[in-house]
């Protein structure tokens, strides 16, 4: 590749040119220097971003723009042309959890919705698929879409507003509940700002689905019976489910006390507090608990099939056998 000679805004205030990899550094020392608004102004990540579309700068400088730019000139340049676009969104999968939170809150709604209008059209002509409903109901299981399960939900809520207020997306603001953690879901009236009847349409848009939202959240079980106490047949199928409910969120809480309990007191406590915890339940509950456990990464699999072995068997021996296991790494 064939370096240019550098030209008046083919450097930044301290001397980087637009072929040269930006310090790892400059975001962050920028945002604590009082002249931060005035050097920001320097800033030449979209100049360095453009070389590269243009074939004329390296990926290693490209995305290093990407990480030390402002968010706004980030979406600023996003809005120029559908390559740019889709060049961002690349980043955005590729980038590490902060850097996905950071842009995208300080991205504009239309632009985040840009992104997904971009995905669905790519994941279109991949796939042949033209039905947008069943695009849509797809999305969040394509690579595309990872960068989402690192937004903030502050920012996802206040997107599915957008969705249903200003563009009666009611189905793709109802792919975003995937997403969502369980206690944002049981008050996602408060948390997105929307009316029972905004809710009603919005759970509507799940179709069958909806009957697996008490099961990732069942806080929000109770909720759910009230409003649609007169949708018969919503409401004869969610209270059918009464007893689901009540084990699912035993699951849950039990799972957080003990993932609480690890956090606390580490590793060396963590068999004690797995086993008195669960001791006495039922099994069936016990394998779900530990197949969380395991999803979490709070234990190993070789430690997970150990706890079920010890709890379908009950035997002394086998537990000390597992306890001196464990606690003896």
């Amino acid at each position: 590749m064939e370096t240019k000679k550098p030209q008046a805004r083919d450097k930044c205030f301290i001397d980087t040119t637009v072929y040269e990899v930006c310090p790892s550094n400059c975001k962050s020392v920028i945002a604590q220097n009082p002249w931060g608004g005035r050097l920001k102004s320097e800033c030449i990540a979209i100049e360095k971003l453009r070389a590269f579309m243009n074939s004329e700068n390296s990926f290693s400088v490209a995305i290093s723009a990407f990480q030390q730019a402002s968010p706004h000139f980030i979406e600023e340049f996003a809005r120029k042309s559908k390559g740019s676009l889709d060049l961002i969104r690349y980043f955005l999968n590729i980038s590490d959890q902060k850097d996905i939170n950071e842009i995208t809150s300080a991205f504009s709604n239309r632009t985040l919705l840009s992104i997904i209008e971009l995905d669905l059209q790519n994941f279109s002509k991949m796939s042949n698929e033209k039905n947008r409903a069943k695009l849509e109901n797809n999305y969040f299981k394509s690579k595309n879409s990872l960068f989402w399960n690192f937004v903030s939900s502050k920012k996802i809520c206040n997107f599915i507003h957008f969705l249903m207020k200003e563009k009666e997306e009611s189905s793709l603001a109802a792919q975003f509940l995937l997403v969502l953690p369980p206690e944002i879901i049981s008050q996602l009236e408060n948390y997105a700002n929307l009316s029972d009847e905004d809710e009603k349409t919005l759970y509507h848009a799940l179709g069958d689905g909806i009957y697996e939202l008490p099961l990732k959240s069942p806080k929000i079980y109770q909720h759910l019976l009230e409003l649609f106490k007169d949708d018969l047949e919503i409401f004869f199928i969610l209270q059918t489910m009464e007893e689901l409910v009540k084990r699912k969120a035993m699951i849950i809480n039990t799972t957080e006390i003990i993932i609480s309990g690890y956090k606390k007191h580490g590793y060396a406590l963590s068999f004690q507090a797995i086993y008195s915890e669960l001791y006495g339940m039922e099994i069936e509950l016990i394998v779900e608990i530990l197949g969380q456990l395991r999803e979490r990464n709070i234990l190993t699999l070789s430690e997970k099939n150990s706890l079920q072995r010890l709890f379908e068997s009950g035997g002394i021996d086998f537990i000390k056998g597992i306890k001196t296991e464990i606690l003896g790494k």
